[in-house]
């Protein structure tokens, strides 16, 4: 695991009497997580379900590691960690629903980032993403959209600029606790810099190369140092700014940059 900087925050946006999003952040001994979580499902149903989806995901990993500091000790390994958490995530939230018919129907997104002894690992299902920024500067999307209009994108029926004003583009194909089983999509992040996790809230309202001049911005014009939580800060209100349609939460996970030349040379990831 690495010594990192990190913040995590979640804002109501301009337009929802309730925020609905929820995230946890947590650095363990030989290991570090970040998950969020968009929920849905009428008044009550989508705080319930992403909620309880951070809540029992955050638990399966710190549970797993907590009994066993080598549980990530390989790729497989690690991979049915995070499977299991899902499916814990996707049982609970699934049982619950069930015996709550105000709840029917209710999901979330999940997205999150496991870092231990054997690399990064993105796990993914919905629409909430996780942004990887390398040292050479390079900004991309890890997670894919399991959405509608991403489903669009891939079969060349719309570009993606078309589908950011799409009718159709908050309808997601895989959600948290809406089927018995639910599927998610892991990626091993190979080289990072840096890495943010979020809500469409954000998404919906910057476009990628800016979010990237927000989070690599290390000084000020007149040379002071950009606190990660300033960063962050300034992602969410440029979000608001810009209409603030949606929950708003992000996550910016950085590397300690004065251990991070000779950490770099001795770690794949």
């Amino acid at each position: 695991r690495r010594n990192m900087k990190y913040c995590g925050m979640t804002d109501i946006g301009r337009k929802r009497n309730s925020n609905q999003d929820s995230y946890a952040v947590y650095s363990g001994d030989g290991y570090f997580f970040a998950v969020v979580c968009d929920g849905m499902g009428g008044v009550h149903g989508g705080n319930i379900a992403s909620g309880l989806g951070v809540k029992v995901f955050s638990a399966v990993i710190r549970n797993t590691f907590g009994k066993n500091p080598e549980a990530g000790r390989d790729s497989r390994s690690l991979q049915h960690i995070l499977n299991t958490a899902v499916a814990e995530a996707n049982s609970a939230l699934y049982s619950r629903a069930a015996g709550d018919t105000e709840l029917d129907g209710m999901g979330t997104t999940l997205v999150a980032a496991v870092i231990c002894e054997c690399g990064a690992y993105a796990v993914n299902i919905g629409d909430s993403r996780i942004y990887c920024r390398t040292e050479s500067g390079l900004f991309y999307q890890i997670s894919k959209d399991h959405s509608f209009v991403q489903y669009l994108i891939d079969k060349g029926e719309i570009t993606r600029s078309q589908a950011a004003d799409h009718p159709n583009r908050n309808i997601i194909l895989r959600a948290l606790g809406v089927n018995e089983t639910a599927m998610c999509d892991i990626f091993r992040i190979e080289s990072y810099e840096m890495l943010l996790l979020c809500s469409d809230g954000l998404t919906n309202h910057i476009a990628n190369e800016r979010i990237n001049e927000i989070i690599s911005a290390e000084y000020t014009a007149a040379g002071r140092p950009i606190p990660i939580k300033a960063r962050v800060e300034k992602l969410i209100s440029e979000a608001n700014r810009n209409g603030g349609s949606d929950n708003i939460t992000a996550i910016l996970i950085c590397r300690d940059r004065p251990q991070k030349r000779k950490e770099c040379e001795n770690e794949q990831v």
